[in-house]
C-alpha cells in the first residue's frame, strides 16, 4: 500500500480490459469546491438508493457536511481524467471508549461503477485508518441487496456482524441493512 499523508494526492494509472487505452485515476482529499459535483452524484439514480439520499438534497447540505469534517476524519474524492467520480469518508469515532474505531461511507457515480474506483477509494481510506489514524476497528453499513458493495468490503477484510431488519425503505419497500466491520490484528 502507498504511504502518503492526508493532504497528499495519489495518482494511479490503470487499464480497463473493456476500454482501449489508459485512464488516469486521482485520489485526493475532498474540498469545498467539490460540493456541487458530490451533491449531483448523491442525487443520481443508482447512487441515491444505495446511500439513502434524497432527490431534493441541496448542494449547501453537502458543503456543510464537507465543512464539518474534522482533522482526525478523512474524506477523499476519486477523479477519472479530472472528473469527480466517487467519494469515501471515514469519521473517527469520538465517543469515550470508542476512539479506536471509525465509520466508513462510500459512493461511486453510476457511470463509473465497476471500474476499480471503489477499490481505489477503499484502499486509500483503509490505508489512512491503519497507518495514519491507527484505528483498530472500522465499521460500515450497506443495504443487504448491494452485492457489488458487499464484495468490495469483503475484499478489504470486512465481515458481516449483523442485520438490521427493515432498516430502510427503498423503492417503496422495506429493506434490510447489514452491519460490517474490520478489526485489525493488533491488541488494544
Amino acid at each position: 500500500m502507498l504511504d502518503v499523508k492526508y493532504n497528499q494526492t495519489v495518482n494511479v494509472s490503470y487499464k480497463f480490459s473493456h476500454i482501449r487505452g489508459c485512464r488516469q485515476l486521482e485520489i485526493r482529499p475532498v474540498s469545498l469546491n467539490d460540493a456541487e459535483k458530490i451533491s449531483q452524484i448523491r442525487r443520481k439514480n443508482g447512487v441515491r438508493e444505495g446511500i439513502l439520499a434524497l432527490t431534493s438534497e441541496r448542494t449547501e447540505t453537502t458543503a456543510q457536511f464537507i465543512s464539518s469534517i474534522a482533522e482526525d476524519d478523512r474524506a477523499y474524492v476519486a477523479l477519472e481524467n479530472g472528473e469527480i467520480t466517487g467519494l469515501v469518508v471515514l469519521v473517527h469515532n469520538r465517543t469515550y471508549k470508542r476512539t479506536h474505531s471509525g465509520v466508513i461511507s462510500i459512493m461511486v457515480d453510476t457511470e463509473f461503477q465497476n471500474r476499480g474506483i471503489g477499490t481505489a477509494l477503499m484502499r486509500k481510506v483503509v490505508n489512512a485508518a491503519d497507518r495514519e489514524l491507527k484505528l483498530h476497528r472500522l465499521e460500515l453499513l450497506v443495504l443487504s441487496d448491494n452485492k457489488h458493495a458487499i464484495r468490495l468490503y469483503e475484499k478489504f477484510g470486512f465481515i458481516k456482524e449483523g442485520t438490521r431488519k427493515h432498516a430502510a425503505v427503498k423503492d417503496g419497500a422495506f429493506i434490510d441493512e447489514d452491519f460490517f466491520a474490520r478489526v485489525t490484528a493488533s491488541e488494544a
